[in-house]
């Protein structure tokens, strides 16, 4: 039971980590003289995989957005969208601290029980 909760963990930090790693690689290339959007919606594809692996919807949903920006190639519709998907992963990563939390602490009373 703690290997996998351990796990769930893990998984749950690594997503946060690398997402919000990538949508600050989003936000600094969108700034840049020439824009490139093919990178972007590769980045914008990686939230959105990565989002659905883990279950965060809202946050994938929140990536369409993105990546038809990317296709349009246009700044104006990338920024909302950006701050529309920056705001869901809060949300998620709000919502996913409070599980890693109870989990953490029903580790700790499954050890003292042991004891």
């Amino acid at each position: 039971m703690v290997g996998r909760t351990e796990h769930f963990v893990q998984l749950i930090n690594t997503y946060c980590l690398d997402v919000e790693s990538i949508l600050a690689q989003l936000a600094s290339s969108i700034d840049l003289p020439e824009v490139d959007f093919s990178k972007l919606a590769a980045l914008a594809a990686e939230v959105t995989e990565r989002s659905s692996c883990i279950g965060a919807e809202h946050v994938r949903l929140a990536c369409v957005d993105l990546m038809q920006a990317c296709e349009q190639m246009q700044k104006q519709k990338f920024l909302p969208a950006l701050d529309w998907t920056k705001t869901e992963f809060t949300q998620t990563q709000n919502k996913l601290q409070v599980l890693v939390q109870m989990e953490r602490r029903i580790m700790r009373l499954e050890a003292k029980q042991k004891n």
